[in-house]
């Protein structure tokens, strides 16, 4: 957790940038850089696509996050792509409708190509989707080869917008009778099963969710052999890091942490303040 601990210091002393805005400036210093020096071409080529990631990066992460439909386009593991929209409702946080969940967030996406690129975690696989939303990342687990999907959350009317994205998309050889949508208090013991996969996407957030819940319901939802698969995205918090809080509470319940490595994730769809983490069953 060390990169994420460093930006918690740096945002408390109020010096870092936003990422978003950290990354747009880090490629311009960096085509400046190239510009000026004159270097190699292999330098050169090395810097723009350097540059060219850093303007996708920004382009998927906040491009459409004020759209009525997030496009979705992800490659099946069959090689074929499949592409579905997921509608969205603005100010359901604000308005206190549907909290947080009714939005495409970026470790959602993160989470999601990540899945793109290993389908394997979740091909032939039960999986449950915890804090599921807008049931963006259940859509990708099935079309990944999930034989099972149990897409969640504890608002009833965010459960209601995920079944809706989930009948209306329009995915081709994927048998959506195979996505279930349940409402689901972490930890309550109403799902009364355990899973192959856990998927959790923006999550740790103690600002808003307390985090001891979310690891009850891990234990209560993992076999002795199951993966949770976090996308986690660094916000700071003032009482505590919430990483840190998270691996604490996670290892006094016998789970244990796995960073993923930056080249494990899809190339475009990684940022700095976005880790994918596995946590098993000790």
């Amino acid at each position: 957790f060390s990169s994420a601990m460093s930006a918690s210091s740096s945002e408390a002393a109020g010096r870092r940038p936003h990422p978003t805005a950290r990354a747009f400036f880090d490629a311009l210093d960096q085509q400046q850089q190239s510009k000026s020096n004159g270097g190699a071409s292999t330098t050169t080529r090395r810097q723009s696509d350097f540059v060219k990631k850093q303007v996708m990066s920004l382009g998927w992460r906040s491009r459409y996050t004020q759209a009525e439909q997030y496009p979705v386009s992800v490659l099946a593991d069959s090689g074929q792509e499949q592409q579905f929209t997921i509608r969205q409702v603005q100010r359901g946080e604000i308005d206190g409708t549907y909290g947080t969940g009714a939005t495409v967030w970026p470790a959602s996406m993160v989470l999601l190509k990540y899945l793109e690129k290993h389908p394997d975690l979740v091909k032939h696989k039960s999986v449950v989707d915890l804090g599921a939303g807008t049931g963006v990342t259940s859509l990708a687990a099935a079309i990944f080869g999930a034989e099972r999907v149990i897409c969640t959350d504890g608002i009833a009317s965010v459960v209601k917008l995920a079944q809706d994205n989930v009948q209306s998309a329009q995915l081709v050889g994927v048998d959506k009778k195979r996505i279930e949508v349940e409402e689901y208090w972490w930890g309550s013991g109403s799902l009364n099963e355990q899973f192959d996969v856990v998927l959790v996407s923006d999550c740790v957030l103690p600002k808003l969710y307390p985090i001891a819940p979310l690891v009850d319901g891990l234990v209560e939802l993992m076999k002795p052999d199951s993966v949770a698969i976090f996308s986690y995205e660094h916000r700071h918090f003032a009482q505590y890091h919430p990483a840190e809080k998270f691996r604490e509470l996670a290892e006094a319940k016998g789970l244990q942490i796995k960073i993923v490595v930056r080249e494990e994730l899809d190339p475009v769809y990684s940022v700095d303040d976005i880790q994918i983490w596995e946590v098993r069953k000790l």
